[in-house]
């Protein structure tokens, strides 16, 4: 082969090596280039997920609390409106048991007073009245049936109670026991009781 042609191709084969060594470094760049590029979006999109999932829990504890509120405050107004019937329903029977009460009181002084015998007498203050209201007391039957009735329009409706009384003579005395009635706020609110032997003699004090 002449000299000629052998540097020529030797020259081609320096340029193609040249060449392909150029395409080579051009392609180590290009991916070097691109896995930067991936690696530096990496944290981004990281830190995206991160932002959104933060962002789901705070929804999350924020519809706990709204849901546990509602029902705290149910379970709060359901036991009030209980309460309240259950109270309700209770004050007829506590206010009849004050006056019933009222009226053994009556019971337990005429007792007293006819257990003391000849001789006995007794100062006896009784309640104005139950609750604000006044009653009244009938002993138009206390002498010949043994018991009086005590009569109190509560604010639940009106309260009649009998009561029965020792088996003894009795006398009503006064002006204000006149009609064989007590009226808790006419008079005074002071019986005298005097037993005598022979009757028990009751005088409500103007």
């Amino acid at each position: 082969m002449p000299p000629e042609n052998n540097c020529s191709l030797k020259g081609q084969v320096a340029i193609e090596s040249a060449s392909r060594s150029a395409r080579h470094l051009r392609g180590q760049v290009a991916i070097e280039s691109a896995s930067r590029e991936l690696r530096s979006r990496t944290p981004k999109v990281r830190g995206t997920l991160g932002s959104a999932s933060a962002g789901n829990l705070r929804g999350q504890v924020a519809t706990e609390f709204l849901l546990y509120t509602a029902v705290f405050m149910f379970v709060a107004v359901a036991a009030f409106i209980v309460i309240n019937d259950v109270q309700r329903s209770e004050l007829p029977l506590q206010q009849n048991t004050v006056a019933k009460n009222t009226g053994e009181g009556f019971v337990s002084t005429l007792t007293l007073a006819v257990k003391g015998g000849e001789g006995f007498s007794y100062r006896y203050t009784f309640p104005r009245n139950i609750l604000g209201i006044s009653y009244s007391l009938d002993m138009n039957k206390l002498d010949d049936s043994k018991w009086f009735m005590l009569e109190w329009p509560g604010t639940y409706g009106n309260f009649s109670y009998q009561y029965g009384v020792p088996d003894y003579p009795y006398k009503l005395n006064g002006t204000c026991l006149g009609a064989g009635m007590l009226v808790s706020d006419a008079c005074s609110n002071v019986l005298m009781l005097s037993n005598d032997g022979e009757n028990l003699t009751i005088t409500q004090l103007p």
